[in-house]
């Protein structure tokens, strides 16, 4: 994996805490499970309510898909949606007992948020104080000044690059990631579609590459039909975390397995006391 042209890397500590008083977990030791949940208000309570019962370490709140459900096909201004945002966010903090990463996927890497950069930023620096992490997508103009808000609002940010047509080249994996690295995000995740079992090689070796680099969590997934060796590789290649369902629900992206599949092949890779 090549190095890229960006400044050095600040220091940062190899293992990230998320979450507030006594919903933590521990990013960068053994791998993490998390959990998404979304939809509108009727199946966040369903979902929220199912994660006593599961075995996961933290939930991923998709906020993009509950702005979907208050908004519908009509155009709704980010200022009109913030205070439902906000008392939603509330709710999934406190009725979870796990602790809470809040992503705003937005439709141009995946997600249901119609957002331009300014709205985007706002509505993410409303989620910082209220859960113990968001997601910040690297790509937005004012990531790096994002990044600095969820900061002062104690939270965790975990930066984030998608991309589902294809997997990038090594330079330019390694550009995105030493962005996301000089931006002081706390953790890096990039996920992107695999086309061949090389595409999916080459996602291991930039999440391996980047652990080393850049000392501090990593999240390398690879979508679609080679999706299995990066979502259950476990720590030992650099993986800080990997996604799963609940049972009956629906994955947030292509080739998520079940909480209690991706729970055995981690506890065979990594040793169930590791």
């Amino acid at each position: 994996m090549p190095h890229s042209s960006a400044p050095d890397p600040d220091p940062a500590p190899s293992l990230v805490t998320i979450g507030r008083a006594a919903k933590k977990a521990t990013l960068g030791a053994r791998t993490q499970v998390i959990v998404p949940v979304c939809g509108d208000a009727h199946s966040l309570s369903e979902q929220v309510g199912a994660l006593a019962s599961c075995c996961a370490d933290i939930v991923e709140w998709r906020a993009d898909t509950y702005l979907a459900s208050l908004v519908g096909s009509h155009f709704v201004a980010a200022s009109e949606v913030a205070d439902d945002l906000v008392r939603m966010a509330r709710y999934v903090a406190d009725a979870s007992p796990l602790p809470v990463l809040a992503t705003i996927r937005t439709s141009v890497e995946g997600g249901e948020a119609f957002l331009d950069d300014e709205e985007y930023c706002a509505l993410v620096s409303d989620l910082a104080p209220l859960v113990g992490g968001v997601d910040v997508e690297i790509s937005r103009d004012g990531a790096h000044t994002l990044i600095e808000r969820v900061h002062a609002a104690g939270a965790v940010a975990v930066a984030s690059f998608h991309d589902f047509e294809a997997t990038p080249s090594d330079d330019q994996l390694a550009e995105v990631l030493a962005d996301m690295n000089y931006a002081g995000a706390d953790v890096l995740k990039f996920a992107c579609m695999a086309h061949s079992a090389t595409d999916a090689a080459r996602v291991l070796g930039a999440q391996a590459w980047a652990h080393d680099a850049y000392d501090r969590p990593v999240i390398g997934i690879a979508m679609g039909q080679h999706v299995a060796p990066t979502r259950l590789v476990g720590s030992a290649l650099g993986s800080a975390a990997t996604f799963a369902t609940l049972p009956g629900a629906e994955g947030s992206a292509p080739g998520q397995f079940t909480i209690e599949q991706v729970r055995a092949v981690l506890d065979i890779v990594e040793g169930s006391e590791a």
